[in-house]
């Protein structure tokens, strides 16, 4: 996962996009997990596996001069202690090569990474794993409406005017992984710049091959997996847990 998205990001890079969001899985017990509500520890169980995630991904990205990597230095954001937030800095011995990767950045924190991406000129920013969803929910289209309403949708925390901040700083999404279950089968999402995205399914827990099933420019919606699901003849199952009905 850490080498595709270091690929996605020198391609945006190569592109001169050097404002990205990274949206990546969490290892947990072995496995790469969706970091969604199944983490008990809530946001700071998370952190504590983002943000060397994150160190790995800078280190990767890292520009070495004369086999001296960059340095490597994080700071916290979340003054509470409590919000599972910091800021990875890869400093090289040429500026020109620095790189900065926001951990679990909030919509709190977008004044801090707009200045940061003032000040950085064409050196990369990276937000990885922001605490808004990717997806929208009835806040985030309340938040879309103009006048009251739509003032009203993002102070109860819709994300329309985190977007537009983030879309006028220049970012986009380079790399995303998502996972949900489709008529039993596992589906995972991929975003990979510049290829769009591509759905890959798993027949239930037993199955440990993912099968490509789609690849569209823009995120398949539910429906969409699902007819190509029955397109494809992949059975439905009750659960991922269950035998084939």
């Amino acid at each position: 996962m850490i080498e595709q998205a270091v690929a996605a990001v020198s391609r945006a890079r190569e592109e001169g996009r050097n404002r990205l969001i990274l949206r990546l899985f969490l290892p947990r017990d072995g496995e790469l997990t969706p970091p969604d509500e199944s983490w008990v520890g809530g946001i700071m169980q998370l952190y504590a596996t983002c943000s060397p995630l994150a160190r790995e991904l800078l280190q990767k990205l890292g520009v070495s001069v004369a086999g001296v990597p960059p340095s490597l230095k994080e700071q916290r954001l979340d003054e509470s202690g409590v919000d599972g937030e910091s800021v990875w800095m890869a400093q090289s011995s040429r500026p020109q090569d620095d790189t900065v990767g926001f951990v679990q950045p909030s919509a709190e924190q977008i004044e801090r990474v707009s200045e940061v991406s003032s000040s950085a000129g064409s050196r990369p920013v990276l937000l990885i794993n922001p605490q808004w969803k990717e997806r929208d929910d009835p806040l985030d289209a309340l938040s879309r409406k103009g006048g009251f309403l739509g003032s009203l949708g993002s102070f109860l925390g819709g994300k329309a005017a985190t977007e537009a901040k983030l879309d006028e700083l220049g970012f986009i999404d380079a790399y995303t992984l998502a996972q949900y279950r489709c008529r039993g089968s596992i589906i995972c999402l991929q975003l990979s710049y510049p290829y769009g995205w591509t759905a890959f399914y798993r027949q239930g827990v037993q199955d440990e091959q993912w099968t490509p099933l789609l690849a569209l420019d823009v995120r398949p919606t539910y429906q969409q997996v699902e007819e190509a699901l029955q397109e494809a003849n992949v059975p439905f199952r009750m659960t991922e847990f269950d035998s084939i009905v």
